[in-house]
């Protein structure tokens, strides 16, 4: 049963992997920051699912980062440690995608939420190993 949540965490893995590499080719090309800003937060998204069901800890279809890791988090506390990063990067869901919501990022902040996403994908990363 285990190798069935880890082939499952893999799949989840190699699309969270997609949305920040695409997140980094967008950066460099100087490609649209609403973009780049919402693949940050979906690698993020994937990345905390992965280690949801590495762990086979059920969870509803939800998109906020912090309600995710607060799941995360009964199977390993270090996961509460970054409430505050996970919801900056949750306002990038909603912000980036949808009228009348959206608005320009510069590319300080681009660099910004592409580092904190490589930053916590890192972190999860290293709890799935």
């Amino acid at each position: 049963m285990k190798n069935n949540h880890f082939k499952l965490a893999r799949e989840w893995i190699t699309k969270a992997q997609n949305d920040l590499r695409a997140a980094v080719i967008l950066y460099g090309e100087n490609g649209p920051p609403d973009t780049l800003c919402f693949h940050c937060h979906q690698s993020v998204e994937k990345y905390l699912k992965a280690y949801l069901v590495f762990r086979d800890i059920h969870f509803e279809k939800i998109h906020y980062l912090w309600k995710l890791a607060k799941l995360c988090a009964k199977e390993n506390k270090e996961f509460s440690n970054f409430e505050e990063e996970l919801k900056t990067l949750d306002a990038y869901y909603i912000e980036s995608r949808y009228p009348p919501e959206t608005r320009t990022y510069s590319r300080q902040e681009c660099k910004k939420v592409l580092d904190l996403a490589e930053k916590l994908t890192q972190f999860i990363v290293n709890k799935i190993r």
